[in-house]
């Protein structure tokens, strides 16, 4: 038989098969504050769902919602993973995976204000920050003068931000890049990273889907190289 024939009757048997199991209910963070008409899913989500559904053998399921109901979703087990996270950010009873998705945080300063050289400078400043969001970087070199100007979403923080209620605000790099070309970076702002981590996935307890089974398909995506083109696209 020739190979591009067994290569679409196996990729047929795979379908299949996932479509006798349940879906993997991949949790994906939307902006409350908008409708999901107004807000394009994020292509590395998107992608990420893709990937750890078809590596575990099931269709995926998309669950938006906003950030004060992503963990709950999972602890309930009304969501199965959710991604990009850590724990002391997001505290939850739920299962981690290891550690794979890099996250830049930065603090940007708008371009008329002198920018910081390091976090010290940030002492005493009022940063933008987002409702709920923990910032351990911030909080463990600042202490009490850390002081935060929350909003309920990065989008309204943003604005805050370059209507000039404050001249910082804390934002990871997925944020400034998903906001590149709306115009909602004011031109010749400064950028100073602040912190690099590498993220996990969280796993909910209540589902039929364990935290190994993700480990083991985060393994494959890496193994293939797929996984260094998904996160490309953060």
């Amino acid at each position: 038989m020739p190979a591009p024939v067994l290569l679409a009757l196996l990729l047929a048997a795979a379908s299949v098969q996932a479509a006798d199991k349940s879906p993997l209910r991949y949790v994906e963070k939307i902006d409350a504050m908008l409708s999901s008409t107004q807000q394009k899913p994020s292509a590395f989500q998107q992608k990420m769902g893709d990937a750890l559904a078809r590596q575990l053998g099931r269709p995926v399921q998309f669950v938006q919602l906003p950030r004060t109901r992503i963990m709950a979703a999972l602890e309930n087990g009304d969501g199965d993973v959710l991604c990009s996270y850590l724990p002391e950010w997001t505290p939850g009873d739920v299962d981690w995976t290891r550690s794979f998705i890099p996250v830049i945080e930065l603090v940007l300063t708008l371009p008329d204000v002198k920018p910081p050289v390091s976090i010290e400078d940030l002492r005493g400043k009022r940063l933008g920050t987002v409702l709920g969001f923990r910032y351990p970087t911030l909080e463990k070199a600042l202490g009490k003068d850390f002081i935060r100007d929350d909003a309920p979403t990065s989008t309204l923080s943003l604005r805050k931000w370059r209507g000039g209620r404050f001249e910082h605000i804390v934002t990871p790099r997925s944020v400034v890049n998903l906001h590149m070309h709306d115009g909602m970076l004011p031109p010749g702002y400064h950028a100073m990273t602040i912190s690099e981590v590498k993220t996990k996935c969280a796993v909910s307890r209540k589902s039929k889907i364990t935290v190994d089974e993700v480990n083991a398909a985060i393994n494959a995506l890496e193994k293939s190289g797929e996984l260094a083109g998904i996160l490309k696209l953060r």
